[in-house]
C-alpha cells in the first residue's frame, strides 16, 4: 500500500546540499516536503527558496512553506526581525508590558504576513502552511510568570468592543479565538486571491489559553485546502496512541465535514530508541482514524539540531521513514528514486547532467565525515609507528576499492604495512561471515582494521571486523548508511551519507566514489603524518620505473634547489634512495651521515634536517 507522507526540512540554504537530501526523501518514499520560510529567508534568500522549491518539484514532492517563527506567532525557533523593526505592532501583556510578538489583530503585522505569503507563493510552493497560529507564550519572550496573557494593545481593546477585562475571562478567551480565526480567514483569502492554497495546522488543544474550541470555524474558511494538527504527545505528557488517536479523529472528521483534506504531524525529534514503539503506534493511530496524509518533524529526526537531537536520531529516522511510507528494510543506498523512474527514456546529454549533479554531492558527504576520518588517521598512525598494519576488509565494489588503495600504497610510499582482505570475485563469498572471520585470523592486536561496506551489513566484512576486534585490533567502519551493523561492531564509524544512487543499488557510483575518496584520505594523510612526504613532495616513492625515477629527481631538485647534475650524483651516491639524497644535499653531509639522521628521526626528512618549522 502506498501512503502519503511528508517531512519538514529546514536550515540548509545551499541548493546542492538540499538536492542531495531531497533525493533521499524521494527514495525513501516521501511524497511531500515542508520548507521553513523564515523572516531571514524573506529578507535574504527569496531566489534561493525558489530554487529549493523547484528542486523539490523536480523530485515529485508536494511542497508546503511554513512561516517559521514569523512574528513569533507561528511555530519555529527562528527569530523575528519584524518585532525589532515594528515594536508598535507587537502584543501587550495584561500587566501593560509590550512583548516581542506581533499582534494578530494589528494591521501592520497582518500586512507583513500577507507580504510573506506572496513571497512563499512566488517561490512556487503548493500550499502555504499556517503553522500553530497562537498568541504569545510568556516563557517564549522571557516572561517567567506563565499566568500572563496577551493581547491588550490599543488595537485589540478597540476590536474587543468595550472595556477589556485585565483577567483571562471566558469572554476574553472567546475574543482571542475569534481573532485567530479572523486573522487566518484574512490570510487564507489573500492566498486564494493569488491562486494559492492554504493548510492550517492547529495546536492539539481545544480549550485553555491556546486552544481553539471550534475547529469547524477554521476548516470552513475560504481558501483552506487542508486542516492539520500536530499531537506531539511527549510535549503534553500524554501516551502516544490515545492522544494521537483523539486528535486524528478530530481533524479527520472536521476536515470531512468541511470538504477539505486532513493532515497530521508526528514528532521524530527528541525521541530515543525507547520511543520508537510509541512513534509507530502514533502513525498507525492516525491512519486508522482516517488521516491518509501523515508528516513528521523533521528531516533525519532533527539529528543535526543540538537542541532537538538525541543519540538515537538515526534509528528514529529510519523507523519513522518506514512507518510513514510503508517501506522498510532497504538502506538508502538500495532505494529507488521515484523521480528517475523514466531514466532509460531520457537523452544521453541529460543523463550525463544527472550523473554529474549527483556526483557533485559526494565531496560534501566526505567532508562531513572529516572529524571521524581524522580520528581514524590517528588510530592508524599510532599503529603503524608501533609496527602494526593497516588492514582493509571488504567485498564486491567496496573490497576492490580497498584492495586498490592497499596496492597503491606500496609504490607510492615505499611501505608494506598496508594490506587488504578481499572476499574475491566469488559473489557468494560476501555473504559468508565465517569466511570473513577466518580471513581476519591473520590480524594482530597491533593492527588497525578498516571494514568498507556501502550498506554496512555485508556479512563477510562484518564477520572480519568482529573477529579483528575480538583479537584486540582497533576497528573502523567506512559505511554509507546510518545505524549500520558494521558501525555497531566497530570502534569508530566513518559515515559517508551519499543517499540513494541514480541507479538503485548500484553502489559502484556515488557510494563507490565516496569510499575511494575516504580511503585516499586515510592512507595519504596517514603517510604524510608518518613522514613519507617532505612538504607536499613524494620523497619516499619506490622509484621502480622511469616515470617514478623522474618524479624522485624532481622532488629532490625542488626541495634542495640543487642543479640537475648534483641531484643525479646525490641519488646515485645514495643508492637510489630519494630521502638520503635529499638530506645529503640539503644538509651538506655524506650519504652515510644522511642515512644515520634519517634512522634517528624515524625516516622523517624534516626532522633529519633539523627544520621543524
Amino acid at each position: 500500500m502506498t501512503f502519503r507522507a511528508g517531512c519538514s526540512y529546514f536550515g540548509v540554504r545551499i541548493p546542492r546540499h538540499v538536492r542531495r537530501d531531497l533525493d533521499d526523501l524521494a527514495a525513501r518514499g516521501f511524497t511531500g516536503v515542508l520548507h521553513t520560510f523564515s523572516e531571514n529567508d524573506l529578507a535574504y534568500y527569496r531566489d534561493t527558496m525558489r530554487e529549493i522549491v523547484a528542486a523539490s518539484h523536480d523530485r515529485g514532492l508536494e511542497v508546503q512553506a511554513a512561516p517559521w517563527g514569523l512574528g513569533r506567532t507561528f511555530g519555529g525557533e527562528a527569530e523575528s526581525r519584524f518585532v525589532t523593526f515594528h515594536p508598535e505592532a507587537c502584543q501587550v501583556l495584561d500587566d501593560g508590558r509590550r512583548v516581542a510578538t506581533g499582534c494578530l489583530n494589528n494591521p501592520v503585522y497582518r500586512a507583513y504576513c500577507r507580504d510573506w505569503a506572496d513571497a512563499a507563493l512566488a517561490a512556487g510552493t503548493d500550499f502555504v502552511f499556517w503553522d500553530e497560529p497562537h498568541w504569545t507564550v510568556p516563557e517564549h519572550v522571557g516572561v517567567e510568570d506563565r499566568a500572563r496573557w496577551a493581547c491588550r494593545c490599543d488595537v485589540c481593546r478597540e476590536r474587543f468592543g468595550g472595556a477589556m477585562p485585565d483577567e483571562l475571562t471566558d469572554e476574553v478567551l472567546a475574543f482571542r479565538e475569534r481573532s485567530i480565526v479572523d486573522f487566518l480567514g484574512e490570510m487564507t483569502a489573500h492566498v486564494a486571491s493569488r491562486g494559492g492554497k492554504s493548510t492550517i495546522c492547529l495546536l492539539p488543544l481545544t480549550d485553555g489559553p491556546h486552544g481553539i474550541s471550534d475547529w469547524d470555524a477554521v476548516a470552513s474558511l475560504p481558501g483552506v485546502a487542508k486542516l492539520a494538527t500536530d499531537p506531539y504527545w511527549k510535549n503534553f505528557g500524554e501516551p502516544a496512541r490515545a492522544f494521537v488517536e483523539r486528535f486524528a479523529r478530530l481533524v479527520a472528521e472536521t476536515a470531512a465535514r468541511n470538504d477539505v483534506e486532513s493532515q497530521l504531524w508526528v514528532p521524530s525529534f527528541g525521541l530515543t530508541r525507547a520511543d520508537i514503539p510509541e512513534l509507530e503506534a502514533a502513525v498507525a493511530s492516525a491512519r486508522t482514524a482516517g488521516v491518509d496524509d501523515v508528516w513528521t518533524w523533521g528531516y533525519e529526526a532533527c539529528g543535526h539540531m543540538t537542541a532537538l537531537a538525541t543519540p538515537d536520531a538515526p534509528l528514529v529516522w529510519e523507523a519513522v521513514s518506514a512507518a510513514l511510507t510503508g517501506r522498510g528494510g532497504d538502506p538508502p543506498t538500495e532505494q529507488a528514486r521515484a523521480d528517475l523512474r523514466d531514466l532509460d527514456l531520457r537523452p544521453a546529454r541529460e543523463l550525463v547532467r544527472i550523473l554529474n549533479e549527483t556526483d557533485a554531492t559526494v565531496a560534501d558527504a566526505v567532508a562531513t565525515a572529516g572529524d571521524s576520518l581524522a580520528s581514524a588517521v590517528d588510530y592508524i598512525v599510532a599503529a603503524l609507528r608501533a609496527g602494526g598494519r593497516l588492514v582493509y576488509v571488504g567485498a564486491g565494489t567496496s573490497g576492490r576499492l580497498a584492495a586498490l588503495d592497499a596496492a597503491e600504497c606500496g609504490p607510492t610510499f615505499s611501505t608494506d604495512q598496508v594490506v587488504a582482505l578481499f572476499a574475491g570475485d566469488d559473489e557468494a563469498a560476501e555473504d559468508d561471515a565465517a569466511a570473513g572471520a577466518r580471513a581476519a585470523t591473520a590480524v594482530a592486536a597491533g593492527d588497525v582494521v578498516v571494514g568498507v561496506s556501502a550498506s554496512g551489513r555485508t556479512p563477510y566484512t562484518v564477520g572480519a571486523v568482529e573477529s579483528a576486534r575480538t583479537a584486540g585490533a582497533r576497528t573502523i567502519a567506512v559505511v554509507c548508511v546510518r545505524g549500520s551493523e558494521l558501525a555497531r561492531v566497530a570502534d569508530l564509524e566513518v559515515l559517508l551519507d551519499v543517499g540513494p544512487e541514480v541507479i538503485a543499488g548500484s553502489t559502484r557510483m556515488k557510494a563507490g566514489t565516496a569510499q575511494k575518496l575516504a580511503l585516499n584520505t586515510l592512507s595519504t594523510v596517514t603517510f604524510v603524518k608518518l613522514g613519507k612526504t617532505y612538504g607536499n613532495l613524494m620523497v619516499d616513492v619506490h622509484a621502480s620505473n622511469d616515470k617514478l625515477r623522474a618524479r624522485a629527481r624532481r622532488a629532490v631538485a625542488i626541495a634542495t634547489g640543487a642543479p640537475e647534475r648534483d641531484v643525479d650524483d646525490a641519488i646515485a651516491a645514495a643508492g637510489g634512495d630519494t630521502k638520503v639524497a635529499l638530506v645529503s644535499l640539503a644538509a651538506g653531509v655524506n650519504p652515510t651521515e644522511a642515512r644515520a639522521r634519517l634512522d634517528a628521526s624515524g625516516g622523517n626528512v624534516r626532522e633529519a634536517l633539523g627544520v621543524l618549522g
